[in-house]
């Protein structure tokens, strides 16, 4: 399966043409995203917005090949109709086209032909095919000669029966190879999408991605809910460690450039530039014995283009720096996390204190287990899930009078080089600041700073974490 990324950016595209953000200001220089279409092997193509054919011209491409079209909903970025009265006016306009869409969307075609041509699209004719897509039903487009494509439509979470009703694509390419369309949707996804798509394990997804750091626009994903999708589809075993996943519908909702890059990383996807060509090999995402059964997630971690994940990430920051927010990006798209919290439970003492635990408790995902303990040897030797240790900090405060502080020490470090699963911990970074003024303060921050160096020494990547945002320090 041969992949061509007409286009990967939102409905108004990413810059949007009259935005002055950070975010445009950076697409404009460096990576502009035009609306969100692919082309499978030059004869199907899915999404088919008004900025398609002219993105194909722009990166020449022909797509007098195109044989089947399929289209998710009606909005106006995912249907362009008169793109099919411009292929009237071309050597190709009599080869036979299938149009694949929800009944509202395949209205608005037949509405569009009518009044422009004066055409009755699929009828006597008319090289136009339309085709409804349904979820739940199954499609067979023939090819020119032996297998074709099979197209199987499941339910979106987006928009109502005015624009679809919308759907997802799951389609299996004439060699095998699978791919699935996620665009546009939100979470969750219908139980019987998910019911679907478990076991599927497919060599790509594109899962669409719009919303970024700034939730709450439509029904569209942000980074924490595509994270989250990218986890139950792992655990539903539609996502395999050699799955290929795609963030596409990209807005300037995103934070720019390499930050991006780095985020979907860390949940094992990656952003293409417009106008990529991926080679996508049948198979490849599943293993040999029949594919992958649900549950069976083949976890934990590996990153964009199938690298290992990192298995041991320190991050660093001072007081409200956001490093705890960012370990929980780290391991947002992992089935299964065990969050270990250092810190004592709030006994109704501290207000404060019992607002912070609550605000932590309130960004976790619902799947994650928390264990309050400052047994950390234990879980870092011991096979299973990811584990999230918020924080090393807390740790050495609850043993900062022991007299056996560097023999405890000791066996932390030697238990986290030798971590038998992922693991991300957060410390406090703490020669930044003033001198404390007590004993106690300036035996916290020694004893801390020890800590951290001796950790960050046999980590795999070590991050620091200011006003939100993240630099890696490891490796530089």
């Amino acid at each position: 399966m041969r992949l061509t990324l007409l286009g990967t950016g939102s409905a108004d595209g990413w810059p949007n043409p009259w935005c002055e953000c950070a975010s445009c200001a950076w697409a404009r220089a460096h990576e502009p995203r035009g609306q969100t279409a692919v082309l499978v092997d030059d004869r199907l193509l899915i999404d088919f917005g008004p900025d398609v054919p002219r993105a194909a011209s722009r990166f020449g491409v022909s797509l007098a090949g195109l044989r089947h079209v399929l289209v998710g909903h009606a909005h106006p970025d995912h249907l362009g109709p008169e793109a099919l009265m411009w292929r009237s006016w071309s050597t190709v306009a009599d080869r036979p086209l299938d149009v694949v869409a929800p009944p509202a969307a395949l209205e608005v075609c037949r509405a569009f032909l009518r009044r422009w041509e004066g055409t009755e699209p699929g009828g006597d004719g008319s090289p136009l095919r339309l085709l409804p897509a349904v979820a739940g039903d199954h499609l067979e487009l023939a090819g020119p000669a032996g297998p074709g494509y099979l197209v199987r439509p499941v339910a979106a979470r987006h928009g109502d029966d005015s624009i679809g009703p919308a759907v997802l694509y799951d389609v299996t390419a004439p060699d095998g190879a699978r791919l699935l369309y996620g665009c546009d949707t939100a979470v969750p996804l219908p139980p019987a999408t998910l019911a679907a798509l478990a076991g599927r394990a497919f060599d790509v997804v594109l899962l669409e991605e719009n919303n970024g750091d700034r939730p709450g626009f439509g029904e569209h994903l942000d980074l924490p809910d595509f994270a989250e999708l990218v986890a139950e589809l792992r655990a539903l075993g539609a996502v395999v460690p050699s799955t290929r996943v795609l963030a596409v519908h990209l807005s300037h909702r995103n934070p720019p450039g390499g930050e991006l890059t780095s985020r979907l990383a860390r949940v094992g996807a990656e952003a293409p530039p417009d106008g990529s060509v991926l080679e996508i090999p049948p198979g490849g995402g599943r293993r040999p014995a029949g594919g992958t059964a649900p549950g069976d997630t083949g976890v934990s971690g590996t990153e964009a283009g199938g690298t290992a994940a990192p298995r041991r990430v320190l991050i660093t920051g001072g007081t409200r720096s956001g490093k705890s927010a960012q370990a929980e990006d780290w391991l947002r798209a992992e089935p299964e996390v065990v969050y270990v919290a250092t810190g004592w439970a709030p006994d109704g003492s501290d207000p404060e204190w019992a607002a912070r635990v609550a605000a932590h408790r309130e960004r976790r995902p619902a799947r994650w287990h928390t264990l309050e303990t400052q047994e950390l040897e234990p879980l870092l030797r011991s096979p299973g899930p990811a584990l999230l240790v918020d924080s090393v900090s807390l740790w050495v405060a609850a043993r900062l009078d022991d007299p056996d502080f560097g023999t405890a020490v000791d066996r932390l470090v030697a238990a986290w080089r030798a971590a038998r699963r992922r693991v991300v911990a957060v410390t406090d970074e703490v020669g930044s600041g003033a001198v404390a003024p007590t004993a106690a303060g300036r035996r916290f921050a020694d004893r801390l700073g020890q800590v951290n160096a001796r950790l960050a020494a046999e980590s795999d990547e070590v991050w620091l974490a200011v006003a939100g945002l993240a630099t890696r320090l490891r490796p530089a």
